[in-house]
């Protein structure tokens, strides 16, 4: 029971850096995928929280070194994601293609309505954490299903 709950804690830390880091590390610490999916998803809202909310040094930073450097390619690809399908595009699809983190940071910088921003982020992280976790685990049971004959 107590050793569920450090794999829990961990997975979840983990989700404070992506959702793309956490999903594993919880298939790798034999979490099921029910606790993978809410740990993931909760972290990641919580890592995206932080920096909506105290991301205005960053948000500072960035522009002040972008300023310097032109965009890099994170940044185009928010840029373009922001062209093609707007803010919702941007938080929902950015959180697969770029990860959460660096998608709200990115989206600090391009969007006016960071509110919505916000919400579009928090709705991608919930979906493709749901996602991402249903074909890891599924395709874990059927790695494990092929590779059962090959056992000595």
């Amino acid at each position: 029971m107590l050793q569920s709950a450090y794999n829990s804690l961990i997975v979840f830390l983990t989700g404070i850096l992506g959702i793309w880091k956490a999903i594993p590390v919880g298939l790798l610490l034999k979490l099921n995928p029910p606790m993978i999916f809410f740990m993931t998803a909760s972290g990641a809202i919580v890592g995206v929280s932080l920096l909506y909310f105290f991301g205005n040094r960053i948000r500072i930073y960035i522009s002040n070194r972008r300023t310097k450097k032109g965009k890099t390619g994170k940044e185009r690809k928010a840029a373009h994601l922001l062209e093609k399908y707007g803010v919702p595009g941007l938080g929902f699809f950015g959180c697969l293609i770029m990860g959460p983190n660096m998608t709200i940071i990115l989206g600090l910088i391009l969007v006016k309505s960071r509110k919505q921003l916000y919400w579009w982020t928090v709705a991608g992280i919930i979906a493709w954490s749901l996602v991402l976790t249903i074909i890891a685990s599924l395709s874990l049971e059927v790695f494990i299903k092929l590779t059962e004959p090959l056992k000595f």
